[in-house]
């Protein structure tokens, strides 16, 4: 079989590599799937119990609240639907740089985004949730066999013998004297950790993380709609696993590692595939095609002490802080050392330490059309944080590398900018100020 030049979602043609790297992202999903069921055929481990512990003699419930298949549509099938339809046809509606049509002048109702952009992040968001999902299904079978951890309601599936009791030696019984259902007996030894409560988090989990990227959650504007929306699958997870303890089919030691362990798959898998969500500027936007070859991206500014440390920034109010700009001590400086110019506020404003296309742009990776696509390479102009981007001269001496833009996230002021220097006298010391701020020369400490 040929393998093929290039994905279905991009023009750009790859190295067969490439694409088998994707491939191999399938099959090892695939292979996670084959695994579970190999792993559920497996006789547990059997740990030995007392017919005196109480916490082993809860009664068995026949219907579940949430049987498996339940399980698997909430934390599976929904987030799956969820992600097409959002990719399709809901991503860029709400944009406010909507491109406009050459021919009509209209602006496009769907956003900067293309056909190519939306299957790629679609083919990136399910891959992660299938990542996620399959990793918790192969762990937690694997600790379930290993562990062999009797569930609440042990006793009441084993049917002991009658007459039977502990051996006197450690008060102990095993499995031997248990006379009812083999395949509900095996089940009974696989309570730790929760398979409903790892599965419905490694989904759900990864659903919030997903949305809270797409909605920009870390955008400091204290949306509280948004916070609504990304804790709902969280809240649906919890609500799932709680119905096992109420089952009484895991103890909740069991229930919350279980959780845990979703969590962590959750995470893992969505940034494989997809920036950290406290990245706001990046808009939840799905890595570029891999490649090889190249060193991994870095932020533009290493030191960030001044942008982590400026912590008070969000509480300052803009109009005050431009009648009475701050001096001396109070600027702020920028990660590099040099004290940032200030904003509409007064106050020096940290720039961004990451550039906004941390993966450099190559000639063969334009279409023939002249657009780019997140497909192809990392999608910078559909960021909406600022009203654009500004080219940077400055070139890094990280190894060669010249990121070609940088963005600054900080939130401007809106007042019109005649209002920022009422008296023309003032605004010449303004200037004057600033310019000896940047023209003075920085001593190294």
């Amino acid at each position: 079989m040929e393998i093929p030049a290039k994905l279905p979602f991009s023009k750009r043609r790859l190295r067969p590599r490439v694409v088998i790297s994707y491939i191999f992202d399938y099959v090892i999903i695939i292979a996670c799937v084959i695994g579970f069921w190999i792993l559920d055929s497996i006789e547990p481990y059997h740990q030995h119990f007392s017919l005196q512990n109480i916490s082993l003699q809860y009664p068995y419930a026949v219907h579940e609240r949430i049987p498996i298949y339940y399980a698997l549509c909430i934390s599976g099938a929904f987030p799956l639907v969820l992600i097409i339809i959002y990719t399709l046809f809901i991503d860029g509606l709400f944009s406010h740089h909507k491109p406009q049509d050459p021919l009509s002048g209209k602006r496009k109702l769907r956003g900067p985004w293309r056909w190519k952009d939306r299957l790629w992040e679609m083919n990136c968001g399910i891959l992660g949730l299938l990542l996620s999902q399959g990793l918790a299904f192969v762990i937690t079978q694997v600790l379930k066999n290993a562990c062999g951890k009797p569930r609440p309601d042990l006793i009441d599936r084993c049917q002991p013998l009658s007459g039977s009791h502990d051996l006197p030696v450690y008060g102990l019984s095993n499995s031997t004297i248990c006379t009812g259902d083999p395949k509900i007996i095996k089940d009974g030894f696989r309570s730790w950790p929760s398979g409903h409560s790892s599965s419905s988090f490694a989904g759900l989990f990864y659903t919030s993380l997903w949305l809270g990227g797409k909605l920009h959650i870390m955008d400091n504007r204290g949306e509280a709609w948004k916070s609504l929306l990304v804790m709902v699958p969280i809240l649906a997870a919890t609500l799932v696993a709680v119905s096992r303890i109420m089952d009484a089919r895991h103890h909740p030691f069991d229930v919350i590692t279980g959780s845990l362990l979703g969590v962590v798959c959750a995470i893992v898998s969505y940034r494989q595939y997809f920036p950290p969500i406290t990245e706001a500027w990046r808009k939840g936007r799905a890595y570029p095609i891999r490649t090889w070859g190249t060193e991994p991206p870095r932020p533009v500014n290493t030191q960030l002490t001044a942008f982590n440390n400026d912590s008070t920034s969000a509480l300052r109010n803009p109009e005050q802080d431009r009648l009475n700009p701050p001096t001396g001590p109070e600027r702020s400086v920028s990660p590099s050392g040099r004290p940032s110019p200030p904003g509409a506020s007064g106050y020096a404003v940290p720039s961004n330490p990451f550039t906004s296309q941390v993966y450099p742009r190559r000639r063969h990776d334009q279409d023939p059309d002249g657009n780019w696509s997140s497909s192809e390479d990392d999608v910078g102009n559909g960021y909406e944080m600022q009203h654009g981007y500004a080219i940077t001269q400055t070139p890094v001496a990280a190894r060669g590398y010249s990121p070609p833009f940088e963005t600054n996230t900080a939130y401007q002021s809106q007042t019109h900018a005649g209002a920022m220097h009422p008296n023309p006298e003032t605004a010449g010391d303004h200037s004057s100020r600033g310019r000896q701020l940047t023209d003075t020369p920085l001593r190294d400490v």
